[in-house]
């Protein structure tokens, strides 16, 4: 019986966090997601959205915190899987490295935009 070799013991333990950082985001996002979306076409109605309903739900601190944190795990969230898909298909590491820095860097100019907005609209 021929037994395949050992696979090599990974340096660090930054794919497992990764891996559990993908399946909790997930798991708040449905629960962030959801709930926006029950109360913004539900309960207002779709209708009723419009520049006033939006300045006036961002007068509380709750609204803003809420969509802010929407806003960071979906960004963060999608930041890791494109960085999985990275690793898993660019064999070049010079290649990789740019493409995930730039990956990188757009994902943390979207987040500073994003909480911009959010906090001094």
């Amino acid at each position: 019986m021929q037994f395949s070799p050992a696979r090599p013991r990974p340096a660090s333990n930054f794919e497992l966090y990764s891996w559990w950082f993908m399946r909790i985001s997930a798991l708040v996002m449905i629960l962030l997601v959801g709930f926006h979306l029950f109360y913004m076409h539900v309960i207002l109605g779709v209708d009723t959205i419009d520049f006033d309903v939006i300045a006036q739900r961002w007068q509380s601190p709750f609204w803003r915190l809420f969509d802010l944190f929407m806003l960071v795990f979906a960004w963060l969230h999608c930041t890791n899987g494109v960085r999985t898909v990275t690793d898993d298909y660019i064999r070049s590491q010079g290649w990789r490295t740019l493409a995930k820095t730039g990956l990188y860097i757009l994902a943390f100019v979207i987040i500073v935009l994003g909480a911009y907005v959010i906090f001094t609209f």
